[in-house]
């Protein structure tokens, strides 16, 4: 009797040692989704849980309208009417250059064709910068282009994303030979190095193919003095032609351009055969203000030259916020209502079930926190429609946890058999629920895909967490009763 005895406490230790360290992980998980987790990051305590994108029925929008520029740009040609890059006063006088005034869009390029494909780019452009939801629309009579977008912090540096050209050029500094362009660059990014000095922007430019075998060709012409003299002649006369060689040489410069304005002039330290170049934004810096500066910079020309240069030069004629009918605190106390229920059924599992319906209970709010986590990861858009699916969720896994417990209460087989006999049941029943949720993900108008989405992930979290978590804490709880 007393082996049996400390056997059955022995059983019942490690019962309550595993239920406690899988409640121990709930607890874990509905802090991390409920409250955050917190650092400090760049002098200020940040959370660093990904927060919820909400769509601009909740958020408000930004009414943005872009109008072709009607200002004009001064260049400088000579008698034979070259386009001359840099000129003194002086210069201009004595070699008899002359200034015009030309319009940034000529009366050529104001064509449908080129406004439909300034559409076309800032969609792209948008998609790229994560925007899912927005409305762009043309006038295909002016050209003038409406974007409408969230609201939210990021909503500045989008709008600043949409107007530049994104022309790239890379040029003999002498003779104004165009050496590489946008057709070359495959792809662009925005890359930070921590130093001691502070942290430094960069921006990365991937070439194609082309442009990678170009690249290393310029390198080796345009290449410094001291990384030249690689070949050691042998009389006099051949050291005195190699040192105007390389002197020759260590004057060829490049001209690095984007939007027609100057970036840098350089030489090549290295030949480049890896078919990339990094380009430093700004300078090193600890000031948070200042490195978010950086960052947009790089962020600007990365959008434009990842998604295709503008045909036309477009300014922001317009930039104005529209309020949502629906405000923080509405949303506060939808929050509060769900809380309340999801309290309320909790203690009705209790007062019903005991201990299974308090075991039960917590792995439900385990449930709707891990929800709250894929949600936002999977970068699901909150609008009213979504919450509405959020709470069809929480109601779907409330019914198949009354329904588990209620068949392990009856007892009519195992704890195994028991849920799979209403994991059978409830899918059945769930399919056609299954079937418009994907056929909604697809939609194309966001309240709707919203929804859609909503539902998907909902619906794979109760099967999946109900498997692992639900299912074992239940099993634990009545082996050997």
């Amino acid at each position: 009797m007393k082996k049996e005895s400390k056997k059955t406490n022995k059983q019942n230790v490690v019962r309550t040692m595993k239920i406690t360290t899988i409640i121990f992980l709930i607890i874990l998980i509905s802090m991390i989704a409920f409250l955050g987790i917190y650092e400090q990051d760049r002098g200020q305590i940040v959370n660093t849980v990904k927060d919820y994108t909400y769509s601009m029925s909740i958020d408000g929008a930004r009414n943005i309208k872009l109008q072709l520029d009607t200002s004009t740009k001064e260049i400088i040609k000579d008698s034979e009417g070259n386009i001359i890059s840099e000129a003194t006063e002086e210069e201009i006088k004595e070699k008899g250059y002359i200034k015009e005034n030309i319009p940034n869009n000529s009366e050529e390029s104001k064509t449908i064709d080129n406004y439909k494909k300034a559409k076309k780019i800032i969609e792209r452009r948008l998609m790229y910068l994560g925007v899912q939801e927005h409305n762009v629309s043309l006038n295909t009579k002016t050209g003038e282009i409406e974007i409408k977008v969230p609201e939210n912090l990021r909503t500045d540096t989008i709008v600043s994303n949409l107007i530049p050209i994104g022309k790239f050029e890379i040029i003999d500094t002498d003779t104004k030979e165009v050496l590489l362009d946008n057709s070359h660059i495959k792809s662009s990014d925005v890359l930070y190095s921590n130093t001691q000095s502070g942290t430094v922007v960069y921006l990365e430019m991937v070439f194609n193919k082309q442009g990678k075998k170009k690249l290393e060709e310029i390198s080796k012409t345009y290449i410094k003095e001291e990384n030249n003299n690689t070949v050691e002649e042998n009389t006099t006369e051949n050291n005195t032609n190699n040192t105007q060689t390389n002197e020759a040489l260590s004057n060829k410069t490049i001209t690095m351009k984007i939007d027609d304005e100057e970036i840098m002039k350089t030489s090549f330290e290295d030949v480049n055969e890896t078919g990339k170049l990094q380009l430093t934004v700004g300078t090193a810096t600890t000031n948070t203000a200042t490195l978010e500066g950086y960052i947009s910079q790089a962020q600007n020309v990365a959008t434009a030259l990842n998604n295709g240069n503008l045909p036309l030069q477009y300014r922001i004629a317009k930039n104005e916020y529209i309020m949502s009918d629906i405000t923080k605190q509405d949303l506060v106390n939808v929050e509060i209502v769900i809380a309340i229920a999801i309290l309320v059924g909790i203690v009705i599992l209790i007062a019903k079930y005991k201990i299974n319906g308090l075991i039960a209970g917590i792995s439900y709010v385990g449930l709707a926190a891990l929800y709250m986590l894929v949600i936002r990861y999977t970068n699901v858009i909150i609008s009213i429609e979504s919450i509405f699916g959020i709470e069809i969720i929480l109601v779907l896994n409330y019914i198949l946890t009354f329904m588990l417990l209620n068949k392990i209460e009856n007892r009519e087989n195992s704890v195994n058999k028991s849920i799979i006999d209403v994991y059978t049941k409830f899918f059945n029943r769930l399919i056609p629920v299954c079937i418009m949720a994907i056929v909604f993900c697809f939609a194309e108008w966001i309240p709707i895909s919203s929804f859609g989405m909503i539902l998907f992930w909902g619906i794979i979290m109760i099967a999946t967490y109900n498997t692992i978590i639900t299912r074992e804490l239940l099993r634990i709880r009545m082996e050997d009763k």
